[in-house]
This record gives structure tokens, C-alpha cells and sequence, in this order.
């Protein structure tokens, strides 16, 4: 395991840059390493990718030296073993609405004494080849990212003991989820989602750990530094969109 450029600027609450990939994309992924992003954001919630798949896309970070996290399905203690097992730098939690969900998915991340995940020689440890377990272990837990998807309004009012949980490292406003749990699916900009994302980062902020949201590849990224957000995020499909648009534009 190598160390994790990732949670040390996010420690230190230095802006950070992911992309999100949904489908089997293995030279995306490294060209977002080539051109620089902190991470790779692997979304095995949404899309298709199965966990063979996010092995492959592991690999190609770890060529391109980017961050490999995994959006897990869900927070199940053998989902979650599943994932960083094949390498995984880190997991982002979806639907985490209260302090004992944090402590229970931090839990399944993490070993002993930290945690109860079950200990291997799989590909996450080299197979037990490079170094013995009991120091393995160690350098897991140090270097293991897990980030909070905040995603209803339950889970805004309870920012500070979430991310009060030793193991979460930053937490995500998942705006989607958010409007729906608000009764406003898909409106952003309706004021009931932007006093929700205002509270988001005036309770986040106080915590002193990193917090952040998904942009759009359009977007200036400016704005949400200066709210406080330093973990920003976009999408391959943004991306590759934007370009697209703007490319077959020139022709009209």
C-alpha cells in the first residue's frame, strides 16, 4: 500500500479534485491521472460496474498515480470488504444519515483495533507478499480515505456527529438525493436545496475536516472554494458532454 497524497491534502483541508467514472473506462481513468486529478471517484452504486470491473479500474489509477475511492453500493460490512479488497485507497459511503451509521460503516473499513474487517492476503495486502499482515494492517488504517454522501435533510442536522466519527475524513453533499428527500427532485437552485447546502457547509466548516459537492465540468470552480468546499468533484460523462457540445457547435 503506498501513501495516500489524497488524505494528506484533505488533512490539511487543501483543495482536492475528482472525477467520477459510472461505466468501464480503464483509459479514462488514467487520463484523468495524466492530467492531474487527486482521485478517481469509482461509482459502484450507479452504472453498471461490477467489482472484477473496479479491480481493473483500481489498476489504472495506481499506473497513473491518482487515487483509486469506491462509491459502495451500500454500507454493508461485506460489500464494503469486497471493495477494498481489490485495492481500494478508500470508500465513499452512500445514505449515511446519523452518527451510529458512520461509526458502523468506519467499522467494516477499517481493522483491529479500529474495525472488524476481515484480514486476508488479497490483492489490497499484495497478496501478503511485500510485507506481513500484522504491518499490512497498520498502514491500512492510516492510509484508508472515508468520506459521508450526505444525501436527505436528516442528515444535514446531523453534520457535526458524523463527521465528529475518528475514521470519516470528509463528507460529500449529494444534491440529487438531497432534493428529493426535500420534495423538490431535481431543482437545485429551489431554496429549500440551497438553505440545506448553505447549513451543509456552515455545520461542516466547524468541524475542521474536508467537505465538498459534485460540479459540473462547465462549472467555475472558484465559487464553491471560496463557500469553504474543498473537495470538488465532476463526471466523466460531464466531461466528455461538454466537449462534445462544444465541438459539434462549431460546425453549426
Amino acid at each position: 500500500m503506498y501513501k495516500n497524497r489524497l488524505k494528506e491534502k484533505m488533512q490539511r483541508c487543501e483543495p482536492v479534485s475528482g472525477c467520477m467514472i459510472q461505466g468501464f473506462f480503464p483509459a479514462f481513468v488514467e487520463i484523468c491521472g495524466l492530467a492531474g486529478f487527486d482521485f478517481i471517484f469509482i461509482d459502484a452504486e450507479h452504472g453498471s460496474l461490477s467489482a472484477s470491473q473496479c479491480e481493473e479500474l483500481v489498476r489504472a489509477a495506481e499506473v497513473r498515480k491518482t487515487v483509486p475511492l469506491v462509491r459502495v453500493p451500500n454500507s454493508e460490512p461485506d460489500t464494503i470488504l469486497r471493495f477494498m479488497d481489490i485495492g481500494a485507497m478508500g470508500i465513499i459511503l452512500p445514505g449515511i444519515s446519523t452518527k451510529v451509521e458512520a461509526e458502523q460503516a468506519v467499522r467494516a473499513v477499517k481493522y483491529y483495533p479500529q474495525g472488524i474487517r476481515g484480514l486476508n492476503a488479497v490483492r489490497a495486502s499484495d497478496y501478503g507478499m511485500t510485507k506481513p499482515l500484522s504491518e499490512y494492517v497498520v498502514d491500512a488504517n492510516q492510509e484508508t480515505v472515508v468520506l459521508a454522501i450526505v444525501e436527505n435533510i436528516a442528515a444535514v442536522e446531523n453534520m457535526a456527529s458524523i463527521l465528529s466519527v475518528e475514521g470519516i475524513d470528509g463528507a460529500i453533499l449529494g444534491t440529487s438525493d438531497l432534493s428529493q428527500s426535500l420534495g423538490v427532485p431535481g431543482q437545485g437552485q429551489h431554496p429549500k436545496v440551497q438553505e440545506a447546502y448553505h447549513k451543509f457547509i456552515k455545520e461542516g466548516l466547524k468541524t475542521g475536516k474536508s467537505i465538498g459537492t459534485v460540479v459540473r465540468a462547465g462549472d467555475t470552480v472558484h465559487g464553491y472554494l471560496e463557500a469553504g468546499l474543498s473537495i470538488l468533484i465532476t463526471s466523466a460523462y460531464s466531461l466528455f458532454g461538454n466537449e462534445a457540445k462544444r465541438f459539434v457547435g462549431q460546425f453549426k
